[in-house]
């Protein structure tokens, strides 16, 4: 089973933990979007929801074909967008993670569970969920809930393409990004430190009409990075490659060290923590290799909208088993 604690933020100590219901229907049609990026409500009916809360997902049984609810999902409300004039607000979920299998009504699992924040009569759900499908439960339930199943992080979360408003980009340009890297050369172990570091040149325009936003926000923090560090040892500025010559070439930048060597910059950005791991191409796997110890890995992690911060591991390559635990995640199939 996976550790819950690997794909979800640390808890915090007034933790707050909720079972959400999804695939409200209205006329016959979704009413809002039954997936595990966002999740919609209105406010004035129920307002206890916060930021920062775990959440697990539930299909009530009306919804099933066998009239039998299931809690499949979970993830972390990681934003809230501002009321509209009814009320009505949109959570941002990101951590997401599927429940493999979902816990279903009538697994002896759920149907013996002790709850403490409600009350359930003996082999009757009747009355047990909110009306309003918004289930506040205690953070020990949630724990206990998910730390008895299989829960497998999500592909992608809403993270990755999450729009940064208008107000965000304005703090971005006047107050910059703050920045905590750190240096780990496998071959000069020496070398190994961190730095604080406020990047402010950042186009957050041109980063809004990319599709990837928070992966295009790293590659800009990384060359400002770059090219700060270029201008003060009098190097060749680096070169942004993914964006004037394109993607595929297994490195995002290209920049000169102080011998005048090349080097290639592969970056690697997300909102969760260095432990989460990253993914990477074959392609990108491919060009470590070529390049060796010319090819580095700039680990954005931690990245904080919000609080305008991130932090940065560099690691040397060649990527290879001997220096990393490389796992397979998917795999190309043809038909026999």
């Amino acid at each position: 089973m996976t550790e819950i604690d690997k794909i979800l933020p640390k808890k915090l100590e007034k933790q707050k933990a909720f079972i959400l219901d999804h695939g409200k229907i209205e006329e016959g049609k979704l009413k809002y979007a039954d997936d595990q990026t966002s999740y919609g409500w209105n406010i004035k009916r129920y307002n206890r929801l916060k930021e920062g809360a775990f959440v697990l997902n539930r299909h009530p049984s009306k919804l099933s074909k066998d009239k039998k609810f299931e809690i499949y999902a979970g993830g972390y409300v990681e934003q809230i967008s501002k009321p509209d004039e009814d009320g009505n607000v949109r959570a941002l979920i990101t951590h997401s993670f599927n429940i493999e299998p979902p816990i279903k009504q009538g697994d002896d699992f759920i149907e013996s569970f002790k709850w403490s924040s409600k009350k359930k009569k003996s082999n009757n759900w009747a009355n047990f969920w909110n009306q309003y499908g918004m289930n506040e439960i205690k953070i020990d339930e949630f724990e206990k809930l998910v730390n008895a199943v299989q829960c497998v992080p999500a592909e992608s979360t809403a993270s990755e393409n999450e729009k940064i408003s208008e107000e965000e980009i304005k703090t971005f340009v006047e107050k910059g990004f703050i920045i905590s890297y750190e240096e780990d050369n496998t071959t000069h172990s020496k070398r190994k430190k961190t730095t604080k570091f406020i990047a402010k040149q950042i186009d957050f325009e041109s980063i809004q009409k990319q599709r990837q936003k928070i992966g295009a926000l790293g590659e800009a923090i990384v060359f400002e990075l770059l090219i700060k560090k270029a201008q003060k040892n009098n190097n060749k500025l680096p070169i942004h490659v993914s964006k004037v010559e394109g993607d595929g070439l297994g490195y995002d930048i290209r920049c000169w060290n102080e011998l005048g060597e090349e080097c290639y910059i592969e970056v690697k950005t997300s909102t969760s923590k260095f432990s989460d791991g990253f993914e990477m191409s074959r392609n990108e796997i491919k060009a470590s290799t070529s390049k060796n110890a010319n090819y580095f890995i700039y680990r954005v992690y931690d990245l904080n909208i919000k609080t305008r911060e991130c932090k940065i591991k560099i690691f040397e390559g060649p990527v290879s088993s001997e220096t990393f635990n490389l796992e397979a995640t998917s795999y190309k199939v043809y038909q026999k």
